[in-house]
């Protein structure tokens, strides 16, 4: 983590949460493969090439009633199709700060093979974890979409 902060610049840094290896890893990136910091990027607004007067901003939704048997499902169809072998393939490399490892699913079959959980309980968590996503999801751009016309599924039919 040092060898990274040591090739970003302090004025991204600062702006940064240097415990998150995931962003200070990605301002590295950026800035050794452009050689312009990550903050130059961020605050670079360059005019959008439409305005919003000559288009129509819109976000499709899904309902909850829609998409939660669907997220119900995943998981065991994911069991099914071989979860668990491809997760008892990499578990002599697990490493919880890597972004694969910390993807859903992985904790629970984890569980599953260390016999911690059987695989109706995992995936059952699985299904609450992908929802409180999904949630987070839909919080997090309609905050930043508050303009946007939101259409759900069922108003296509």
């Amino acid at each position: 983590m040092e060898a990274l902060r040591d090739g970003v610049s302090k004025t991204t840094l600062d702006g940064l949460d240097q415990a998150n290896r995931a962003r200070v890893q990605r301002a590295w990136e950026v800035e050794h493969a452009t050689g312009r910091p990550l903050h130059e990027w961020q605050s670079n607004k360059s005019k959008p090439l439409l305005s919003g007067d000559h288009l129509v901003k819109i976000a499709m939704d899904a309902p909850k009633d829609w998409l939660n048997p669907r997220i119900e499902t995943r998981f065991s169809s994911m069991l099914d199709q071989g979860a668990l072998d491809e997760v008892a393939k990499m578990e002599d490399r697990y490493n919880p700060a890597l972004p694969a490892f910390r993807a859903i699913g992985v904790d629970q079959c984890r569980a599953v093979l260390n016999g911690e959980l059987d695989k109706d309980a995992a995936a059952e968590a699985a299904s609450i974890a992908t929802r409180q996503y999904a949630k987070r999801q839909r919080t997090w751009f309609r905050a930043r979409m508050p303009d946007w016309e939101w259409v759900t599924a069922s108003e296509l039919r």
